[in-house]
């Protein structure tokens, strides 16, 4: 299956998305969030593929029989996560946020890798859909409140 990513650079430009998602999958469907929920994971590439296809793993939670053990829907797991804004398009970080909420979202750089953001703070403080107390939370607040450093 690899093959098919080699060209382009799909191998990161989708598989590193796809790859976060499937691990947020199986952190649900496995049921560490579960046992461990003071467990704080931060989710790279905003979430990957997880955000927008959440609804996907909640409908089979629903109906597929391997699904069913867990007592909640992947969708109820959504806020477990953190999130960087490393999503390359504003119309899907203020997605993002819409489905979590700023206090769920980090300042996310991918520094020194081609794929990063050159100015990372500018991605959100130039972003017009955020308040100042939403952009205030994403650059300092969330980051400061997950390592302790408040």
């Amino acid at each position: 299956g690899m093959q098919r990513l080699r060209p382009y650079y799909l191998l990161n430009l989708l598989g590193n998305p796809f790859d976060t998602c499937v691990a947020a999958a199986h952190l649900i469907f496995g049921g560490v969030l579960d046992r461990f929920p003071k467990l704080e994971i931060c989710l790279s590439h905003a979430g990957g593929a997880f955000p927008f296809l959440v609804g996907r793993l909640h409908h089979g939670w629903k109906v597929r029989e391997e699904c069913k053990h867990l007592e909640h829907g992947p969708e109820t797991y959504m806020r477990c996560f953190h999130y960087d804004t490393i999503s390359h398009s504003a119309p899907s970080l203020e997605y993002l946020i819409g489905q979590v909420g700023a206090d769920r979202v980090m300042l996310g750089s991918d520094y020194c890798f081609d794929m990063g953001y050159e100015r990372p703070v500018e991605v959100v403080t130039s972003h017009e859909g955020l308040s100042e107390d939403n952009k205030r939370k994403i650059l300092w607040d969330n980051c400061a409140r997950l390592y302790h450093l408040d």
